[in-house]
């Protein structure tokens, strides 16, 4: 039925274009190709159509139902770019009737629509691969198991095929023999994809292994890079450093240099003070009983174990005042380990550390914590008549 009216409007137009004065294979050139631009005008005008109703009707059931997964497929252009492929079609359903006496012709139309067709389901795959991506995000998965590197790998091998499928439409070959082509290559195409290549590698091992999440905070000296990863992907890892510059990392540099991450800092309930203050050496003596009697108020024992009155030193004093205050303070997290204790004298005094776990992880809170500790400790030296030690300043006049 269909082939019965184009060939019906291509004789009558045919005959219209004899009695203007066309001979008849001008008129039978003209009229057949005519047909043929009729026919692509219609797709087109089909494809507009389609178009409309994906924007119109489509969006609103999307909008409407309460699943995420439509939303993105729509947001990404699956759906539209799919309506690509009708004119195609249309095209390819009407193109023997309408010029049937041009067989060359037809054929490289079809070679073509074969092309535009692969293109289009190329790009129709590109943008459901964003959609999974995005799907994949909204679960609570998603950041100890990035997937990112996953759908890039994908879409190199969705390209890669296409470019073969193509390629072997225009030569007029087999996919197969093109392939086969191609293994003299394999050396060739190791080397261009070889930073893909490593970082899959090591995407597999990192989410395998659990070593890297988007949110964590990660330390890579060797490469300056202190902050937190914001982006995981196939060839880089992106790290928001402190001071808001952006770092980038080679995903397989994460396997084959070391790094830190302070993920488990804070559900271990505990993020470590470790700080050292430099003493006066001279300042360090026995202490006498008027120090003694001064220090009674903040209820200290009255000896060192092991030592008499007369043998214990302000140092030894002040090591258990703080001792004392670490096991008091609720800041400090008493299931973990806390000292004070003496490192190696220097030559610019004796350093005095304290080693302890703030149960405040957050930085802002960490840091006040820790130098309101300081503070105090530094504020109390001069109650056990100790000092800092500070270079002397030589004043020239």
């Amino acid at each position: 039925m269909t082939e019965f009216h184009v060939y019906t409007f291509k004789d009558r137009f045919r005959e219209l274009l004899v009695q203007w004065g066309f001979s008849g294979k001008v008129s039978a050139f003209i009229s057949d190709f005519f047909g043929l631009f009729i026919v692509l005008v219609a797709s087109v005008i089909v494809y507009y159509i389609l178009k409309l109703i994906i924007r119109r009707v489509l969006k609103r059931l999307v909008l409407r139902s309460a699943s995420k997964w439509d939303d993105y497929l729509y947001e990404n252009k699956v759906f539209t770019r799919l309506c690509l492929i009708v004119p195609a079609l249309i095209i390819e359903l009407f193109l023997q009737p309408t010029i049937s006496g041009y067989p060359r012709t037809i054929h490289f139309i079809e070679v073509v629509l074969e092309v535009y067709s692969a293109g289009i389901l190329i790009l129709v795959a590109n943008s459901f691969l964003n959609a999974v991506y995005h799907i994949y995000g909204d679960l609570e998965v998603a950041n100890s198991k990035p997937i990112k590197g996953y759908i890039q790998i994908g879409k190199i091998i969705v390209f890669v095929i296409g470019a073969i499928i193509i390629s072997s439409m225009l030569i007029g070959q087999s996919p197969l023999n093109l392939l086969a082509g191609l293994g003299a290559m394999s050396a060739v195409l190791l080397l261009i994809f070889k930073d893909p290549i490593l970082g899959f590698v090591a995407g597999v091992q990192l989410s395998t292994n659990n070593m890297l999440q988007i949110g964590d905070w990660m330390s890579m000296p060797s490469r300056n890079v202190d902050g937190t990863v914001i982006d995981i992907s196939l060839v880089i890892v992106k790290v928001r450093n402190f001071d808001n510059s952006i770092s980038t990392i080679p995903t397989y540099s994460l396997i084959t240099e070391s790094f830190q991450n302070w993920r488990d800092m804070i559900p271990s309930g505990g993020r470590r003070i470790k700080r050292s203050i430099l003493l006066d050496l001279t300042s360090v003596r026995f202490c006498n009983k008027d120090l003694l009697n001064r220090l009674k108020k903040y209820n200290l024992p009255e000896q060192v174990p092991g030592k008499s009155p007369e043998e214990q030193t302000n140092l030894g004093l002040f090591r258990l005042f703080i001792l004392d205050m670490l096991r008091k303070h609720p800041d400090v997290n008493q299931q973990m380990n806390f000292m004070v204790r003496q490192l190696q004298p220097v030559e610019n005094g004796v350093p005095l550390e304290i080693y302890a776990y703030s149960t405040a992880a957050d930085w802002a809170m960490f840091e006040n914590f820790q130098s309101g500790l300081i503070e105090y400790i530094v504020s109390m030296l001069p109650e056990f008549d100790l000092k800092l030690f500070q270079r002397p300043v030589v004043r020239v006049e």
